[in-house]
């Protein structure tokens, strides 16, 4: 199996996470895995412990420093499937991580069934309270001609996921204004069509509450007021207006079929416009002013 995989870094806090999630991994695969980390924050200490951990698995290093990782992943998937013939795409967030060794090759063994029939699969773990999925995603080729790239104007990245699940629902051939089977999805307990599941008992998602944490992975985090304000007031309200504009309402309660009620965009976006996916839009990203 030949798989493209992107993992993107931003905190300190994360680094011995990555290096967990990377050896169980990479240490026992039997795969064909291209690897890239890239650098979101930059800092010379960030900087230097990634390039650690690249030389220490041997994989590509990108200390970019923009804060865009949807831009990343976008260029990646671009990079899988249009030039490296990949099986899949493979993305995780650095806090997620298999608690064994050997159990990654398992779970692309059932990922790998659903490749030619699902827009991705993800992982998780077998808790029932277990509601985000999408901390380690496969993307796969039928995706990327169906749905294609992220919205790059969700920037750093917040709100990009449920874009995606209006795209993915809307290209499926979902009833629009069926709100129960549109809905239902976005709690993260019940499976959208589009996407399958694999549920795994040895999966962990680093600081989640449904968790019971390994001392090893146990991390604290401080959240002073300054940053919370900045989340609540900066970030959560711009990409909530940013996605009302696109899809004519707040999420749930949508009113347009089409991107910005204009079927010339569809629910693609594809890699040549992915930096700026919807020209004529009134709404400005806040890409580049947010670090």
């Amino acid at each position: 199996m030949k798989i493209q995989m992107a993992v993107s870094l931003c905190s300190k806090h994360e680094l011995s996470q990555l290096d967990y999630a990377l050896e169980s991994i990479l240490e026992k695969t039997k795969h064909d895995i291209d690897c890239t980390l890239f650098l979101s924050r930059y800092s010379d200490y960030l900087h230097d412990s990634c390039a650690k951990i690249a030389e220490k698995f041997n994989i590509s290093y990108e200390p970019r420093g923009d804060n865009c990782v949807i831009d990343y992943n976008n260029e990646m998937k671009y990079k899988a499937f249009e030039h490296n013939n990949a099986d899949t795409m493979f993305t995780i967030q650095p806090d997620t991580v298999f608690l064994k060794k050997d159990v990654f090759d398992t779970v692309v063994d059932e990922a790998s069934q659903y490749f030619d029939e699902k827009f991705y699969v993800c992982v998780s773990s077998d808790l029932p309270d277990d509601t985000s999925p999408l901390g380690m995603v496969f993307h796969t080729k039928l995706g990327w001609e169906k749905i294609g790239c992220e919205d790059i104007n969700f920037y750093p990245q917040a709100g990009g996921e449920h874009d995606c699940h209006r795209r993915s629902y809307l290209a499926w051939g979902g009833d629009p204004w069926d709100k129960e089977a549109y809905t239902a999805p976005l709690e993260g307990r019940i499976d959208a069509p589009w996407c399958h599941r694999i549920r795994c008992k040895d999966f962990m998602h680093v600081g989640k509450p449904w968790h019971s944490l390994d001392p090893r992975l146990e991390t604290k985090r401080n959240l002073d007021y300054a940053l919370q304000l900045f989340f609540e007031s900066v970030l959560d309200e711009c990409w909530g207006a940013y996605y009302a504009e696109k899809w004519g309402a707040v999420q749930k309660k949508e009113r347009f079929i089409y991107p910005f009620d204009e079927e010339k965009y569809g629910y693609r976006i594809p890699w040549e416009t992915s930096r700026n996916p919807y020209p004529e839009v009134r709404y400005r990203s806040l890409r580049g002013l947010i670090i």
